[in-house]
C-alpha cells in the first residue's frame, strides 16, 4: 500500500506533512481513518507519549498537497490568525478537464452552498465592477471581503499534449472554491465528478494539489516555504516534467 502522506517539516511547534491519499484531514461522520489520527498515532509512537496535535486549516478528502498542524493550542491559534487574515500565502497546481478560455485571468464569483449534496454553486458578480476585480494580483479591500465572497488568479504553468497545468493562488479561502469557479468558468479540475469532470481518477483524487504554503513560523519568526510533491503514480502530473514532477 503506497504512503499516504509525507513530513515535510517538523520542530517543536508546528508540523507539516504532504497529503498524497484521498484521506480526511480530520475525523468525520464517515468514520474512516484521518489523516491527523494517523500522525498522532505515529508521533505517539515515536515519542513514547500522547502529543498534542490539531490542523490549522482543510483540504477535501480527495484533493493532495501541504498540510500543516500545530502542535500545541499556542501554535494553532497563531496560524488560524494568520489564515483568517490571508497573512499565509497558497499556491494550488490543477490539471483541468478542459483547457480555459485565456490563459490567464482573475475569476470572481458568490458562492451559494448547497449541504444536501456538499456542493458549492459559483455565481458570478453582479453590479458595477470594483477595479480589483479583473488585476491579476491585486489585493482585495477589507470592505469588499463578504462572507460569500470567492477570488482566486489562475495562469497556465505548462501544456501537455491534451492538458494543461494551472497555477491557482486563491485570494480567498471557501469551501470547495477552487472546485465551483473553475467548473464556473467551463474548466472543471480532472476527476472532479462533482463537479462536472468527465470521468474519476483511479487513485481517488482529483487533480488538485495544495502545491506550497509561504507563512511566519508563529514561535521563531522565520519566514518558511513548504512545497508538496505531487502524488506518485499519476500520469498526467508526470506529463509536465519540468513543473510538475514529485
Amino acid at each position: 500500500m503506497p504512503q499516504d502522506f509525507e513530513i515535510l517539516f517538523e520542530d517543536d511547534g508546528i508540523l507539516a506533512v504532504a497529503k498524497l491519499g484521498p484521506l480526511p484531514v480530520q475525523p468525520d461522520a464517515t468514520g474512516d481513518p484521518s489523516l491527523q489520527g494517523r500522525l498522532s498515532e505515529l508521533l505517539a509512537e515515536r515519542d513514547g507519549r500522547t502529543v498534542f496535535l490539531e490542523a490549522t486549516h482543510r483540504l477535501d478528502r480527495r484533493t493532495s498537497g501541504v498540510i500543516l498542524f500545530g502542535k500545541s493550542r499556542k501554535a494553532v491559534s497563531a496560524l488560524d490568525a494568520a489564515f483568517r487574515n490571508r497573512r499565509i500565502r497558497k499556491l494550488y497546481w490543477a490539471v483541468p478537464d478542459r483547457s480555459p478560455s485565456v490563459p490567464e485571468a482573475r475569476l470572481s464569483h458568490r458562492l451559494v452552498r448547497d449541504p444536501r449534496r456538499n456542493r458549492t454553486l459559483a455565481v458570478p458578480l453582479k453590479g458595477d465592477p470594483e477595479p480589483w476585480r479583473s488585476r491579476i494580483g491585486a489585493p482585495i479591500p477589507a470592505e469588499d471581503l463578504s462572507p460569500d465572497l470567492a477570488v482566486l488568479d489562475y495562469r497556465i504553468l505548462g501544456r501537455g499534449d491534451r492538458y494543461d497545468l494551472l497555477e491557482i493562488r486563491p485570494w480567498t479561502g471557501r469551501t470547495h472554491q477552487i472546485r465551483a469557479q473553475l467548473a464556473a468558468a467551463g474548466c472543471p479540475i480532472r476527476g472532479d465528478l462533482k463537479y462536472g469532470a468527465r470521468r474519476s481518477s483511479r487513485n481517488g483524487l482529483i487533480l488538485l494539489h495544495a502545491r506550497s504554503l509561504e507563512f511566519e513560523h508563529p514561535g521563531t519568526g522565520e519566514r518558511i516555504l513548504l512545497t508538496a510533491p505531487c502524488p506518485p503514480g499519476e500520469s498526467l502530473w508526470e506529463a509536465f516534467p519540468g513543473d510538475a514532477s514529485p
